[in-house]
């Protein structure tokens, strides 16, 4: 057997890593876009919330707020003055109703607040009593007969002048739940949150998270 004593060229090994980095580097910026493009990614935007329990809105339904008329407005809605901090042309806020419940021990949740893309998303759930979200926790999980509000979402806005907007209320499916456990009914409540977001330059999807 004949042993060659001629040195291996690293040439080709060269050219083959060359070809290879810009093709690694595509691949990691296809990736990127593809995140972005599924609003995977999102920016947190300052913002700035309160919570009750008395609204006095009986109905659910989301209000979109751009100038100080419709600031007030959104906090005559749970009776209370509205904070002096809102600048017209420079800040938005949306109002989160629940609407009427039976009794005590529900709330909104806001559990983010976001950019995606050209859009702010606000995502909230809502809190119910121990007993009603352990019994929905051991439930079927139930088949959607529409949209559903944890997708899309609803969108409202931009904000301007006279442009309080009003979203839909009540979710896409109906979902079969087994009979709540019994308890005290207590007082009716009527949950709601304020949030005062930072940006006037951007519609408003608000996403409700639906507790699992």
């Amino acid at each position: 057997m004949w042993l060659s004593s001629k040195p291996v060229s690293r040439t080709s090994t060269a050219v083959a890593y060359r070809r290879f980095v810009p093709a690694g580097i595509l691949a990691v910026g296809l990736a990127l876009a593809l995140a972005m493009g599924s609003g995977v990614l999102a920016q947190s935007v300052e913002a700035r919330h309160w919570r009750g329990t008395t609204a006095t809105i009986r109905q659910p339904e989301q209000v979109v707020a751009g100038t100080q008329a419709e600031w007030r407005a959104l906090w005559g809605r749970v009776g209370l003055p509205a904070p002096d901090m809102f600048e017209q042309g420079r800040m938005n806020a949306v109002g989160i109703f629940l609407g009427r419940r039976g009794g005590e021990g529900y709330a909104v949740n806001v559990l983010s607040t976001s950019r995606r893309r050209d859009r702010i998303v606000i995502v909230f759930e809502e809190r119910m009593p121990p007993e009603i979200m352990l019994a929905q926790r051991t439930a079927p999980r139930p088949v959607a007969s529409g949209p559903s509000l944890g997708g899309a979402g609803t969108t409202l806005g931009p904000a301007g002048p006279g442009s309080a907007g009003f979203a839909a209320s009540g979710s896409g499916g109906a979902a079969s739940l087994p009979p709540a456990p019994s308890r005290p009914i207590g007082q009716p409540t009527s949950p709601w949150a304020i949030i005062l977001i930072h940006r006037a330059d951007l519609p408003i999807t608000v996403e409700q998270r639906l507790f699992r």
